[in-house]
């Protein structure tokens, strides 16, 4: 149970990274409220974050939190903000995937 409720803060602490990320962008660093919003969303995602590291270990949180944050920010920057799905994106995609995959060999 301790590895179900940690990994379901994981997924909130990405989903709130990636809103912080996403109006930051939106906010062009010039409209207040967005980027007040983005830093709300950055705090706020680190405390389900700081909980899983208090369930499960150090490196597998981490590893969890960093590849899944590089999946879903290279989607959601090339759906929302329609940007190239490159090659080399694609690559550090699979890439992602593998490092979740071999950490649990």
């Amino acid at each position: 149970m301790v590895i179900v409720q940690a990994s379901i803060a994981i997924i909130l602490g990405i989903a709130s990274s990636i809103m912080g990320d996403v109006y930051l962008k939106r906010s062009g660093f010039y409209d207040t409220r967005l980027l007040l919003l983005g830093i709300l969303f950055y705090a706020l995602g680190a405390l389900p974050v700081a909980y899983a590291f208090n369930k499960m270990q150090f490196g597998i949180v981490f590893l969890i939190w960093e590849a899944f944050t590089v999946i879903v920010a290279l989607i959601v920057a090339s759906i929302l903000f329609k940007e190239p799905l490159t090659t080399y994106k694609m690559v550090a995609l699979l890439l992602a995937v593998g490092a979740l995959c071999f950490s649990y060999l």
